[in-house]
């Protein structure tokens, strides 16, 4: 090592000096043929590059290995170890030996510099990325989610200038002490006093005006005195619009659990802890948003001689849904790590920039600005406490909500882009999964025929009677076939003193049709009815699955994982799995399955999707399983943990020391002692679910039978013909003495 050479510790630098060095060759990068963008950040390495042996060398510097393929946003990630630099964004990669005086070669004062050596003998190392510009995909058509009672952030927002009509998300409410106004983009409100509209209640109605309380850009330092950006503004773009009547609004996002303290920024810790954080947020354009904080300061556009900058742009994470056009204003939230640290809101969005990956899909990159710079410069404060309980936005956490988490918790890549696409044909749109509308729309639908998404067909169609409802399995009132395939008395004890779990999870083979007959017919128990086989009908569906992808039939592989969803829901609450369903057997606690099961979760559907959103963060995937019969052995496994997590004998105890009901003041009592528990279990059978279609996925081989053109929504006719098709079942219900025949 030169020991009198410049030293390039480069974890030293901080975001002032990023940006000054950036200034100053400022013109030096611009000025290259091919720079279309310039930020700041960390050094993205290749997935290829291997990861290096030992510990961390205390001085970091650029890799000296040969000329490699382009480092693109795809195939390049943030490593521990990566080290501040300024991002260089290009368009054409070209490698070091093309540049040179010969006649083939590029003039070298075209190459971007891999080192910024500053005036003080400091050094600053230069990413460079490649990237293709994209436009949005037309084709895809927002789903716009309207407001059917109280209006929050992530709900659409319309405005009208020169004849047309303009759409964006609400961000959040904030007030000046006085007045309360709802936050969005400045390039959709419109002029001061121009009427705002959503669809409220299933009708175009006024519910704000525009004022002149607006921000386009300022000076950077202006914003931000103490660094150094000359010629560059800052964009902002936001605009305040004060509503008509604070009681048709919430401070509560859709989607989103209620969220902690502003995550307040400024010079002094606006710096590279932030590249990679993760950041949630919920678009009126997308839905449910998902990214990582990607660079600072990225400059998104140069005229006339001035830049223009934004503070973050943020990258979606792969499998999730990009950000469309119509998502300017909403808020994304900085997710921390640990069960308990809520959401900080941290960001406005005010706009997007596409960048083709090497597979040819697009990046739809947020751009968005400090949440910190809005509110000082607008002199307004977060409102967080507004009609927060008037409507749980997740609402009913039971079988939809499980299935709804659960899509995101798959990790093939293809896969994940088929559930995410077919989520509101499994459950419900984010927006409308609350008690009363999820009970309505179910209702209206069983009593006209129409499509009822999948993870509650087995309660809502197949438990009834066909004469009564087409698609109904059952051939007596409240029995079989359908209704003991929901659950499995599994904690009955045998002549040994071992219940029927403790024998099946000691050892997995005894997950087997012919052992669970001959215990339950050695307990007295012949009718059908008392035969449950929950964990056999999750091998049958797993068949099903795994079935339909060796005939590459999409649409049947989607019907049998959102159907399936149901029983993997059943099988993670307690009561499903004991003889204490409803009560002991002499009539204590009798009630407790609803009031636990139903009453306790709508209730508290905040604090569950709160809990939810941050516990599986923490948890880890499950193992993937090989056979049906190993899936209906981790079925009973997830049955094994939910029961030692809330204990039947101590939640009917608990419930039988009420007055009984379903009244907040019991269900309040409940919650206290078995919440947390509860939205534990509710984690577990989501990942449960997503282990088993992910799992039947790889046995079926879908990454490589299924087109990636297939990956969309399927038709809601068509999966409604296979679950009510009487002829010709699909996944026929079955009791426990005939489904042997049809598992593998």
């Amino acid at each position: 090592m030169d020991i009198l050479g410049v030293e390039r510790n480069y974890a030293s630098l901080s975001t002032k000096d990023l940006l000054e060095a950036r200034d100053q060759y400022h013109w030096h990068l611009v000025n290259k043929s091919n720079v279309v963008g310039t930020a700041i950040g960390l050094y993205r390495i290749r997935k290829s590059d291997e990861w290096p042996s030992g510990e961390r060398p205390a001085v970091t510097g650029r890799s000296r290995s040969a000329a490699k393929t382009a480092r693109t946003f795809d195939n390049s990630e943030v490593r521990d170890y990566s080290w501040p630099c300024v991002i260089v964004l290009v368009d054409t990669w070209v490698d070091a030996d093309q540049f040179g005086s010969g006649q083939s070669k590029l003039p070298p004062e075209e190459m971007v510099p891999r080192t910024l050596y500053m005036t003080d003998g400091r050094t600053v190392p230069v990413c460079v990325i490649k990237v293709d510009r994209a436009v949005p995909d037309r084709q895809l058509l927002p789903s716009w989610h309207w407001p059917s009672s109280v209006i929050g952030g992530g709900f659409p927002l319309v405005s009208s200038s020169q004849r047309q009509q303009h759409v964006a998300s609400v961000g959040t409410l904030v007030t000046d002490g006085h007045t309360v106004y709802a936050l969005t983009s400045r390039h959709v409100s419109g002029p001061a006093g121009d009427p705002v509209q959503t669809i409220l209640r299933g009708h175009l109605t006024d519910i704000g005006t525009s004022t002149d309380r607006q921000l386009t850009r300022l000076p950077f330092c202006d914003v931000y005195p103490d660094f150094v950006a000359r010629r560059t503004f800052l964009t902002l773009d936001a605009a305040l619009v004060e509503v008509t009547d604070a009681n048709d609004w919430t401070s509560q996002t859709y989607g989103l659990p209620p969220v902690g303290e502003l995550a307040d920024l400024n010079e002094r810790n606006i710096g590279m802890r932030l590249i990679n954080a993760e950041v949630v947020a919920y678009g009126a354009a997308s839905g449910q948003l998902r990214g990582r904080i990607t660079a600072l300061f990225y400059r998104h556009r140069s005229v006339g001689g001035y830049d223009d900058v934004t503070d973050f742009l943020i990258a979606p994470q792969p499998g999730t849904a990009p950000s469309q056009p119509g998502d300017s204003g909403t808020l994304w939230h900085l997710l921390q790590s640990g069960e308990q640290q809520p959401l900080r809101p941290i960001a406005l969005q005010w706009g997007g920039q596409g960048f083709l990956s090497a597979r040819d899909t697009s990046f739809n990159f947020a751009l968005a600005t400090s949440l910190t710079n809005v509110l000082r410069l607008l002199d307004v404060e977060l409102v967080v406490d507004e009609n927060v309980n008037a409507q749980p936005f997740w609402g009913k956490t039971g079988h939809y909500s499980l299935s709804t988490f659960a899509c995101d918790q798959v990790t093939a890549p293809k896969l994940s882009k088929l559930m995410l696409a077919n989520r509101d044909r499994i459950s419900f749109a984010i927006a409308e999964l609350s008690p009363a509308e999820i009970d309505q729309a179910t209702k209206d639908a069983k009593k006209q025929g129409t499509f009822v998404p999948l993870a509650d067909v087995p309660d809502v169609i197949w438990k009834n009677l066909p004469a009564q409802v087409a698609g109904g399995r059952d051939t007596a009132l409240r029995s079989g076939p359908e209704h003991p395939t929901h659950y499995a008395d599994i904690d009955e004890p045998g002549p040994d003193g071992k219940t029927l779990r403790e024998l099946c999870v000691a050892d997995p083979a005894n997950v087997a049709v012919p052992f669970w007959q001959a215990f339950y017919t050695e307990r007295g128990h012949i009718a059908s009815a008392d035969r449950g086989l929950l964990p056999f009908r999750v091998w049958q569906f797993f068949d099903a699955m795994v079935d339909a992808l060796g005939r590459k039939n999409v649409t049947e592989y989607v019907c049998a994982a959102g159907l399936v969803a149901h029983y993997v829901g059943d099988a993670c609450q307690p009561l499903h799995g004991s003889v204490l369903a409803d009560g002991f057997p002499n009539g204590q606690g009798k009630g407790v399955h609803s009031a636990y099961e139903t009453s306790m979760i709508d209730h508290h559907a905040t604090e569950i999707v709160a809990g939810l959103q941050t516990r599986l963060q923490a948890m880890p995937k499950l193992k993937k399983v090989t056979s049906g019969q190993q899936a209906a052995a981790a079925v009973v496994d997830l049955m094994d943990r939910s029961a030692t997590a809330v204990d039947p004998t101590t939640l009917v105890t608990a419930y039988a020391a009420t007055p009984g009901g379903s009244s907040r003041a019991v269900t309040g009592k409940l919650w206290d002692q078995f919440g947390d528990a509860t939205i534990g279990i509710l984690a577990d059978g989501a990942l449960t679910l997503a282990m088993i279609w992910d799992s039947a996925w790889a046995v079926g081989k879908g990454t490589s039978r299924i087109a990636a053109k297939a990956l969309v929504p399927v038709q809601q006719t068509d999966l409604q013909a296979l679950y009510q098709d009487e002829q010709h079942p699909f996944v026929p219900s079955l009791d426990l003495d005939a489904i042997a025949a049809v598992l593998r």
